[in-house]
């Protein structure tokens, strides 16, 4: 599967946290913080992945 269709729910997710801090859904420190480490947690993520399927030596 493709990275960008992977990340997709990542991005998802980052996009509703932000609307949700605008809206006053969540708090603004909450919604602050979390727009900064989701990213940081789906490049994680998702860093090894490309190689999940190699063969193995």
């Amino acid at each position: 599967m493709p990275q960008m269709i992977r990340a997709l729910p990542w991005a998802i997710a980052i996009l509703l946290i932000a609307l949700a801090g605008a809206a006053g859904i969540v708090p603004a420190a909450t919604a602050n913080m979390l727009v900064t480490v989701l990213p940081l947690v789906m490049v994680a993520t998702l860093a090894g992945s490309r190689h999940r399927c190699a063969r193995a030596a």
